[in-house]
């Protein structure tokens, strides 16, 4: 018996879409040789995420911080996943994003968790 991790994905990208809010996902892209690569233009992807604030017995002040997001970012369609040098846009304000944790039981990302950080 198989578990069917795509229909999980598909419950999780719905109830996102359905509780969360609009975000952008903004990666640099890179020019230039390997060796010496330079900053080029913003690639901006458009996301769905919610929102949470972290519990305080989670907040130590050096690894989780008492402003830091957690940001459940859904798959959906997502071409790229992402990563600690990508911003994510929430609200107008960006966010570093500090730890990405997916949630990928069987190997199926079902979806990120971000650590997000003004």
């Amino acid at each position: 018996m198989t578990f069917d991790y795509a229909r999980m994905k598909a419950t999780a990208d719905r109830l996102i879409a359905k509780y969360g809010q609009a975000a952008t996902l903004r990666r640099p892209t890179w020019t230039g040789p390997e060796q010496n690569p330079v900053a080029g233009t913003l690639a901006d992807y458009p996301v769905t995420v919610v929102v949470e604030v972290y519990a305080f017995s989670q907040i130590d002040g050096e690894r989780v911080r008492r402003d830091d997001k957690k940001v459940l970012l859904a798959k959906g369609s997502l071409a790229v996943e992402p990563a600690v040098s990508d911003k994510i846009v929430i609200g107008g304000v960006e966010h570093a994003i500090v730890r990405v944790m997916p949630t990928d039981p069987g190997g199926t990302v079902i979806m990120w968790e971000l650590q997000a950080r003004r």
